[in-house]
């Protein structure tokens, strides 16, 4: 028996000795070694992604369950579009565009920039061009180890 995500018992059948299922940091999913590479095959896999309660994710597809190893962030920022209102969009890896929310954005372990998408649900890499598209708005402060972002005439700090 495994909980199902409306708080309800449900029996799903764990897929995850015959399917494995892995994220490459590029974003890239994978089928027991091989690249999924149909796009509407990869964008269902994108939808079906979930947070699990460990910190892990899966997909679930019916009463079907698999875990999904994930080997950086399960979502890649590709682009960084700014907007006539000084904001930014952002799309991912899985053809969406959402709105860039500085407050979420953070510089991580190897100095590689992340912030979270999907409402806060999941974290997202930016890719080096989508890095270097929101750099030019990256200005330093103080001192030599502070640093904003300039979005619609605000300067919010960049987090570590």
């Amino acid at each position: 028996m495994t909980g199902s995500s409306d708080g309800t018992s449900a029996e799903f059948f764990d897929a995850t000795p015959f399917l494995k299922l892995v994220i490459d940091k590029d974003g890239r999913w994978f089928q027991n070694g091989t690249e999924i590479v149909h796009p509407s095959v990869y964008r269902q896999f994108c939808a079906m992604l979930e947070p699990t309660a460990d910190g892990g994710y899966q997909v679930r597809m019916d009463r079907e369950v698999c875990r999904v190893e994930v080997e950086d962030a399960p979502f890649v920022i590709l682009r960084v579009m700014e907007q006539d209102s000084g904001s930014f969009l952002l799309l991912l890896n899985d053809g969406t565009t959402e709105p860039f929310d500085p407050d979420q954005f953070w510089i991580g372990e190897h100095n590689v920039p992340y912030c979270t998408v999907k409402n806060g649900v999941f974290h997202a890499r930016f890719s080096r061009p989508a890095y270097y598209q929101l750099a030019s708005h990256i200005v330093q402060g103080q001192n030599e180890n502070e640093f904003f972002i300039e979005v619609e005439g605000k300067r919010v700090p960049v987090k570590k």
